[in-house]
């Protein structure tokens, strides 16, 4: 591209773009001085072993989103009660399933879970690059295709932070460690259960991973078609490639996999890939209508 007035306008439209977008979200609520205050008690979250970190950026659960009308649009019901038929049933699961010294989970499950341990950001933004190079999408497709999938990721982002401050629901190693408190004569505790991977520090209920893998897959779904061919990496598993022809079989491996590193509970789980499909699905009613 030649110097000359063609290039100077360009650059200055971008920075005025730029600089606009920045001052829309001068005060949108990132890095305010949100506190997580929930008191410990049976089914509540609290920092959990090894490192018993504070719960991470709880500010985000109170920033306002990019394309939802309220960080609490798509409000996710409540977790199961204790002494519920389901959280026993969730609660067995991860016990012999999540544990790191598992004889119930196979090699294949193994595999699966670490393979959904990393960046989830990071094997998003691989696949987007991979499927507009691959799809052979111009600047203003491609300017489409990120909008419309990004945006609607940092928005469930948004959401899920706030699901997880307003339910402060307990992770599976506090509930198994401290199935003795939890009023379930269905659950038995184990004080040395460990989990195939360390737990992030944020409560369990929903599952951050489940929902931005949702709402990206779904999103996508909506501005490309359902036919995905999706190319997949993980930081976790660095060389390795998975292939997926659609966004629903990645999602359900996504729903398994964080029960199986023994991290969340399976409604945790479900929960957030319903928040995650049922955001992109209003994103595109509204803002990035399907063009396939």
């Amino acid at each position: 591209m030649p110097d000359g007035p063609a290039e100077r306008a360009g650059v200055a439209w971008g920075e005025r773009v730029a600089r606009d977008l920045i001052a829309a979200r001068a005060h949108d609520g990132r890095n305010a001085p949100v506190q997580y205050t929930a008191t410990p008690a049976p089914g509540v979250w609290r920092p959990t072993p090894p490192a018993n970190l504070p719960m991470a950026v709880p500010w985000l659960g109170r920033v306002t989103p990019l394309l939802a009308r309220s960080n609490n649009q798509f409000k996710p019901p409540a977790p199961p009660a204790l002494t519920s038929r389901r959280y026993t049933r969730d609660f067995a699961e991860v016990k012999a399933m999540g544990s790191a010294s598992s004889t119930a989970r196979t090699p294949a499950q193994t595999a699966t879970a670490l393979f959904f341990s990393g960046n989830a950001v990071v094997q998003i933004n691989a696949f987007l690059r991979d499927q507009a190079t691959r799809r052979g999408l111009d600047i203003v497709d491609s300017a489409r295709l990120f909008a419309a999938t990004t945006m609607t990721t940092a928005d469930v982002a948004i959401l899920t932070w706030r699901s997880k401050l307003d339910r402060a629901y307990w992770r599976p190693i506090t509930a198994i460690r401290s199935a003795d408190t939890d009023g379930n004569p269905a659950t038995t505790a184990d004080p040395a259960w460990t989990s195939l991977i360390p737990s992030p520090n944020y409560p369990d209920y929903v599952s951050g991973y489940n929902s931005v893998m949702a709402a990206s897959t779904r999103a996508l779904e909506h501005v490309v078609g359902p036919r995905l061919d999706l190319a997949l990496i993980s930081t976790a598993t660095p060389g390795e490639v998975r292939h997926y022809r659609g966004g629903a079989s990645l999602r359900a491996d996504v729903v398994d996999a964080r029960i199986w590193l023994g991290i969340h509970f399976r409604t945790a789980d479900t929960a957030a890939r319903t928040l995650g499909v049922d955001l992109a699905d209003w994103v595109a009613r509204h803002y990035f209508r399907s063009r396939w």
